[in-house]
């Protein structure tokens, strides 16, 4: 984590709410794409990331380590999006809204090889993608193994590409 980021993390922490919108500013697009992923249509995505946004600001008091913020941020976020689909108790299908008001969607053929995935290297596959996450990270906000992690983000990758050739 840079510098910048943790000063802004730690003015978070105790309640600056400028610095937590600067933080979300920050992270707002990884999130949504992050959330897309996992949701599956625009409009759960964009509960996720609000619903998340406003928990873990409600919480930033509690956060230990300041270095652990983005971890703290998609594991809450993870959470969310796999909760707003339980609720739903249904599989949503990617919607083709033609929207193009963020510029970070993905594209068709990408949201349906990753809806070919199973939810858990879907995951993995947008926590290391989108969120940028390591392995090790990974594991520790999935409860698997660095190895583990790996393995099946290879093999994610493969079907992937698969899927888009």
């Amino acid at each position: 984590m840079n510098k910048d980021i943790k000063s802004i993390v730690l003015s978070a922490m105790s309640g600056d709410k400028d610095a937590y919108g600067k933080l979300y500013e920050y992270y707002s697009n990884d999130m949504y794409r992050f959330a897309l992923g996992l949701c599956k249509n625009t409009y759960d995505a964009q509960d996720a990331v609000q619903d998340t946004a406003v928990s873990v600001f409600k919480s930033m008091h509690s956060l230990k380590n300041p270095d652990k913020f983005k971890s703290y941020l998609f594991c809450a976020l993870s959470n969310t999006c796999k909760r707003i689909l339980s609720k739903n108790n249904y599989i949503v299908e990617f919607e083709d809204t033609g929207e193009r008001d963020r510029d970070i969607e993905f594209s068709l053929p990408v949201r349906e090889a990753l809806d070919k995935l199973d939810s858990t290297s879907r995951e993995i596959v947008l926590l290391s993608v989108v969120g940028g996450f390591k392995s090790h990270e990974i594991g520790k906000m999935t409860d698997m193994t660095s190895a583990t992690v790996r393995t099946k983000l290879r093999r994610a990758l493969i079907k992937l590409r698969k899927e888009l050739e």
